[in-house]
């Protein structure tokens, strides 16, 4: 038997940790290969660790509420059978081939030694002096020409350090190679501040958001986006924040404190985020809904799913994202370049108990209407169920996001841009409404709507038109339907 150690894997995506969330397994347990150790939280999802190899929970080394860095032991397991690639094995292999490779060598020199010393036993005596000899100058010429490639190689080098300086010698670390989770790095870079210039307080020399704090309020940030592109590029400067935080005194038997942690966290980031880099417009629109409702109301009585106005708008504003491509791209804040997709993923906002999460419909433009409304069902239960695909809920081009959900009373909105991207699309409840038709006043079904846009890439002009071509489409579903 032997005690394996099994490490907390990566992720992938550039996570660095994740907080463990529950066992599922006591020591003393007996598991078989493809058991579900424990649940794990990062900052997008919660996900299952399962056993690598069958055997016995010796030891947990982490307890629920710890975060755990990867590549840390979170328990060791005692198994007949340890994984194929672990360690042990990978050593025990390389010690193998180091040993064949050192006798192989060993014999073949010998070989050679032994078929030198007869080929020189068989040489006259004259021969052997005049070869050495031969030998010994040519050794010496090559040992002198090899001297003054040297000493051409070094003079060369210390006119570049001359002329350069120290730093041209030294390769750049570039912030890749710093150990930081990734929403440390987004802070950075909003910050201004390198993180390879930042030693860091965290395990394992990891870089935290204190650190950077650090650095910005000594005003040495340094390096990012803050520097400047270059003649004829658009340099983006972030905005430093320098609010002093508040400390909140609590009365501390009517209050109670928890950390902000996981998808909270993650959710707090990208909205700081987003009202930090992104200066952003919202306008408000209003919409006939009659033909709207009665496409609704004819999809949902023909269809085994149930049908509502958020696939369907969903699918609108997919023609206007092809007619109007500045509304579907992104800024990359790192290079100041304008990235234009030519594909059309589509999120849409869903509430749950720990949070706003966004899953994407796909390639939404070659669904129909009703695999969108089938998609978005199952996305929404596994949001809520926190057992979606963490690349279920990236690379969005676009978002909308229901406004009209829990109240009955909620007029308006300005929803705020799902970062990257450069706009979102809020939907207001149907109401009945009068309004004035040919000079005679009726009783209507009105939608209101907001569009939340990015104002470097899209203007107000450019976000109207945009709307129009959508409200074209929802005020006339055979326009729509013709579009899709």
């Amino acid at each position: 038997m032997t005690d394996y150690e099994f490490e907390l894997p990566d992720p992938g995506e550039g996570l660095t940790e994740a907080e463990l969330v529950e066992w599922h397994v006591e020591e003393g347990d007996d598991i078989e290969e493809h058991d579900v150790l424990c649940e794990v939280e990062t900052d997008k999802a919660v996900t299952d660790v399962p056993s690598p190899c069958p055997g016995t929970v010796e030891e947990r080394q982490a307890e629920p509420g710890d975060v755990v860095q990867v590549g840390e032991v979170i328990v060791v397991i005692e198994t007949d059978s340890p994984p194929s690639g672990g360690e042990e094995a990978e050593a025990a292999q390389e010690a193998a081939e180091g040993v064949d490779t050192e006798q192989g060598t060993e014999a073949e020199e010998e070989e050679s030694e032994e078929a030198q010393a007869e080929a020189e036993e068989e040489e006259p005596e004259e021969e052997k002096t005049e070869a050495a000899a031969e030998t010994e100058s040519e050794e010496t010429a090559e040992a002198e020409a090899e001297t003054e490639r040297t000493a051409e190689a070094q003079a060369e080098e210390e006119a570049e350090s001359e002329a350069e300086g120290e730093e041209s010698q030294s390769p750049a670390t570039t912030e890749e190679r710093v150990f930081a989770a990734p929403r440390t790095r987004a802070y950075a870079r909003e910050q201004g501040v390198d993180l390879a210039s930042i030693d860091g307080s965290g395990p394992n020399g990891r870089v935290v958001r204190d650190d950077i704090d650090a650095r910005v309020s000594s005003g040495a940030a340094t390096g990012g986006t803050a520097e400047s592109g270059g003649e004829g590029t658009y340099a983006i400067e972030h905005p430093t924040t320098e609010i002093e935080p508040v400390e909140i005194d609590e009365d501390e038997e009517r209050a109670e404190r928890r950390d902000l942690s996981g998808l909270r966290a993650r959710i707090a980031e990208n909205m700081s985020r987003s009202a930090t880099v992104v200066p952003q417009l919202t306008s408000g629109f209003r919409a006939d809904a009659t033909e709207l409702v009665d496409l609704k109301e004819r999809l949902d009585a023909e269809h085994d799913v149930h049908i509502t106005y958020t696939p369907i708008l969903l699918k609108a504003v997919v023609p206007a994202l092809k007619e109007f491509p500045m509304v579907n791209a992104s800024i990359d804040d790192t290079t100041d370049e304008i990235v234009e997709k030519y594909y059309y993923n589509v999120g849409f906002a869903t509430h749950t108990d720990n949070g706003l999460m966004v899953p994407v419909i796909r390639d939404i433009d070659s669904k129909s209407i009703v695999e969108v409304a089938r998609e978005m069902t199952d996305l929404a239960e596994q949001a809520r169920e926190r057992t979606i695909d963490l690349e279920d809920m990236q690379d969005g081009t676009f978002t909308v996001t229901n406004l009209a959900s829990f109240g009955e009373h909620r007029t308006s909105g300005t929803p705020i841009i799902n970062y990257p991207e450069v706009a979102i699309m809020g939907i207001g409840r149907i109401r009945e409404e009068p309004v004035a038709i040919d000079g005679e006043v009726e009783v209507r079904p009105q939608i209101d709507l907001n569009l939340s846009y990015d104002h470097r890439l899209v203007d107000g002009a450019k976000a109207n038109q945009f709307m129009e071509f959508v409200i074209e489409g929802i005020e006339d579903t055979d326009v729509l339907l013709g579009r899709l």
